[in-house]
């Protein structure tokens, strides 16, 4: 009983967004084992939740874990099976061994910092650089928590690192672009125009792949709601062009001037709106043994 009120009283702020309050003391952070309900992918990639989540494991054909102190590397079984998937083919084509970064927390939802999606775990971030040290055995504990991804990009000077590019990335992309269970692939802007410069005509795998801010060192991929979690709530398909107006927008003088912070402030709200409430779900989830 003493429990059950407890999580009542985080649930009340937690659930309906998190506050500073609630912030400080996270119900999402502060379980460390799935949920024992049946695997579901609950609510929107940043308003939701995880039950019967899977651990990746530390290391696998193609694959190693990265900062795996912070213990984000559960997903939804479908998450799990496809990064198994998509880094043995990676293996299997001689590009390397991948670094897996955050995918979502054991029971998903929100974080207190770090990120606004990965919480219904469809969602993992994916190192360009790959640590030789991977390729030929396991990393020690220490190694996943303290070595550095190298960026392709930087993101303040908004332009590609040319003594950093990797010609292995456009293949690792495309591998995970053509794969069905995708629905988008978050990069930086120029290494999008990279990719859409070296593509030429043959550009169509590059619809999923969509400029975002950050993503310089590492990309983002996104599954679709998996078929029968009738609780997810899946994201607009990508309509825009391979390589079209949304690029450009990257490099237009609206956007230049947005990074150097010389465009018109705008105006406040009045009120700041209220985040929406956490699906219903997600407090069974929380609850549950």
């Amino acid at each position: 009983m003493l429990m059950k009120t407890f999580y009542s009283m985080l649930l009340t702020g937690a659930l309906a967004g998190l506050s500073s309050a609630a912030i400080a003391a996270n119900p999402w952070e502060q379980i460390s084992s799935p949920s024992s309900q049946a695997p579901q992918s609950i609510g929107g990639y940043t308003n939701g939740c995880l039950s019967g989540a899977q651990e990746l494991p530390l290391r696998g054909e193609g694959f190693q874990l990265v900062r795996t102190g912070r213990d984000r590397h559960y997903g939804s079984p479908a998450l799990v099976d496809f990064l198994t998937d998509f880094s043995g083919e990676v293996a299997e084509q001689g590009l390397g061994r991948l670094q897996i970064g955050d995918m979502s927390m054991a029971r998903g939802g929100p974080f207190s910092s770090g990120h606004r999606s990965h919480q219904t775990g469809l969602d993992a971030d994916i190192w360009y650089s790959q640590d030789p040290r991977a390729r030929q055995r396991p990393l020690s504990a220490w190694e996943r928590d303290n070595i550095s991804a190298i960026p392709l990009a930087d993101a303040g000077q908004h332009r590609l690192i040319e003594a950093n590019w990797d010609n292995r990335v456009p293949r690792i992309l495309r591998l995970a672009s053509e794969d069905p269970r995708v629905e988008r692939i978050f990069v930086h802007p120029t290494i999008k125009r990279r990719l859409c410069e070296t593509a030429g005509s043959d550009n169509d795998w590059l619809r999923k792949i969509r400029p975002w801010w950050g993503h310089n060192y590492h990309f983002h991929v996104r599954l679709a709601c998996p078929e029968g979690d009738s609780h997810c709530v899946p994201q607009q398909p990508v309509r825009n062009e391979a390589c079209g107006q949304d690029l450009d927008w990257w490099f237009s003088d609206e956007f230049y001037a947005q990074l150097r912070g010389t465009a018109p402030p705008k105006p406040k709200p009045k009120k700041k709106p209220e985040p929406p409430p956490m699906p219903q779900q997600c407090a069974q989830v929380l609850r549950s043994p």
